[in-house]
């Protein structure tokens, strides 16, 4: 499973930190790691233990469309979703200083009680610009999203976008 995997190397590349404004530690794990699309963050906010961790994954939709999808796999605010939802939310998270609308809908793991969001822009604008953004950065991504600061690796998405199939026919 790939949040197993990603959860693995997330906690294993942790005993390598790096400062962020208002974040602890963060450590990385970039699109190269896993071969299986999917890149994330762990991170520890301000003096907590918790570890948060931010992930990002290229799937396709129901509709087939190729699409990245970020995936907040830490929730424990008393606001946060605690039951399936299949009709989403809209939010914003801003990329190296451009807000994008995003949908967010609550999830359930696979093999546990307990729920996660996922998300992914609203936008076909807002989906290029992210999209776009992944492919030409050469240094990590600044994302602001729940009045935390990360820095997302950037390195290797353009092959694992280009991997991943393309839209279905």
């Amino acid at each position: 499973m790939k949040f197993m995997k990603l959860l693995m190397s997330l906690l294993l590349g942790s005993l390598f930190f790096t400062n962020v404004h208002a974040i602890d530690y963060q450590t990385t794990v970039p699109w190269t790691k896993n071969n299986d699309g999917s890149a994330g963050v762990a991170y520890s906010k301000e003096y907590s233990e918790e570890i948060k961790i931010f992930e990002a994954s290229i799937n396709h939709s129901k509709s087939g469309n190729q699409r990245l999808y970020f995936n907040d796999l830490y929730i424990e605010d008393i606001n946060s979703c605690k039951y399936k939802t299949s009709t989403p939310d809209s939010t914003t998270i801003v990329f190296n200083g451009q807000a994008v609308k995003m949908l967010r809908w609550c999830k359930k793991f696979a093999n546990a009680d307990k729920y996660y969001y996922e998300l992914t822009p609203e936008t076909d604008r807002g989906e290029s610009y992210v999209i776009n953004i992944f492919k030409v950065a050469t240094s990590p991504i600044e994302i602001q999203y729940d009045n935390e600061t990360l820095y997302f690796p950037v390195i290797g998405f353009t092959k694992a976008w280009n991997s991943a199939g393309g839209n279905a026919i």
